[in-house]
């Protein structure tokens, strides 16, 4: 019995096109963050007192910066140019991403579930995305193959769900912000279908039966479950607003504690999307232990196998130079560490040590 193969290389052509689409989505990605950051709300002069002041509002904040003179006048000036140039860039490159989104679907590059695009992509204007939530599971396979320039086989993307690890210990202020009807509320802008499948359940499923999977680490001190608050995504009030809560997952730091890696790749739809999630060689070997996880269900286990030796694969074929020395790994346990080498050696992904956590 032959090798397995489980994924083939994209071609020179299809490669170029995606280096296009990635350098004008990274682009359109900046000018967004700058409108959302540096050239958010507006500025105006109001009088006051007989003299003119220079405010800045930010939906209901208005703050002064100071009266009319030759400085405040200036950064009126600055923020307006500024702005509009900002403006004027993400129109342009939003239209000619538009215009290349027939193309790429004709040449193959459209990989990512375009329901999916969709939800990544509003989590990511929302500012989360990479920073309080990154993707897990299957779906970080299409970040790894954009990278690559490769397309893994279809049965290993096969998927009706979509994982977002939650990191509560970081800042879920700007979440509050900018998501007030929870993760919930920006699901059902997307697909008005969507609902919990119980009160505070981890999982919302639409109409077709896409699940989107809330889940988080668990607590390293035994028996000490995470606050509600800690456990939702956005929604600051949260005893008034409908959402799903985080599943507590045992060992899923060791993906939300790694290096964060990131890529552009293209939906179904032809758009790109911007997606992140963990160092692969953090990913592949979590996938391996959760392998050889004997309370694991076996069909699951066999898939986890596959992706892990896919993930690994891809790392020695076509990743271009791979630090596996403890030194670099040493986040992941010592017994896993030795699984990874093997599989990205070619020599399987099994150990008979337990991960020593």
């Amino acid at each position: 019995m032959g090798k397995a193969i489980f994924f083939n290389e994209i071609d020179n052509g299809a490669r170029q096109r995606l280096i296009d689409v990635q350098q004008r989505a990274e682009a359109l990605r900046a000018a967004d963050g700058d409108l959302r950051r540096r050239f958010v709300g507006s500025m105006a002069w109001k009088a006051r007192d007989a003299h003119e002041y220079l405010y800045r509002r930010n939906g209901r904040v208005e703050k002064s910066l100071g009266p009319r003179s030759p400085e405040t006048e200036e950064i009126e000036r600055a923020f307006k140019a500024g702005k509009a140039l900002a403006e004027e860039r993400a129109n342009g490159l939003r239209q000619t991403l538009r215009g290349m989104a027939r193309v790429n679907r004709a040449m193959g590059l459209g990989r990512v579930p375009s329901l999916v695009g969709r939800i990544l992509r509003r989590l990511d204007e929302a500012g989360v995305l990479g920073e309080q939530v990154c993707v897990v599971g299957t779906n970080a396979l299409f970040a790894y193959e954009a990278r690559a320039g490769i397309r893994f086989q279809s049965d290993l993307l096969a998927t009706a769900d979509i994982d977002i690890a939650l990191d509560a210990r970081r800042n879920l202020a700007l979440a509050g912000r900018t998501m007030p009807e929870g993760l919930l509320g920006l699901l059902r802008k997307i697909d008005a279908s969507f609902a919990p499948i119980a009160a505070g359940h981890f999982s919302a499923v639409n109409r077709d039966g896409l699940m989107v999977d809330l889940i988080t680490p668990e607590p390293k001190v035994p028996m000490r479950a995470l606050p509600r608050r800690q456990r939702r995504l956005g929604a600051e009030d949260i005893a008034a607003v409908e959402d799903v809560e985080a599943a507590e997952v045992p060992r899923l730091e060791m993906i939300v504690d790694a290096p964060r890696f990131s890529a552009v790749a293209v939906a179904e739809d032809g758009l790109p999307v911007w997606i992140a999630a963990a160092d692969p060689r953090w990913w592949a070997a979590h996938k391996l232990w959760l392998a050889e996880e004997l309370g694991r269900e076996p069909l699951k286990r066999q898939r986890d196998r596959d992706q892990g030796l896919a993930a690994a694969e891809m790392l020695a074929r076509v990743w271009g130079e791979v630090d596996l020395s403890d030194r670099a790994l040493a986040t992941i346990p010592a017994g896993l560490r030795a699984r990874l080498r093997a599989a990205v050696e070619g020599r399987g992904g099994e150990g008979d040590d337990a991960p020593e956590w």
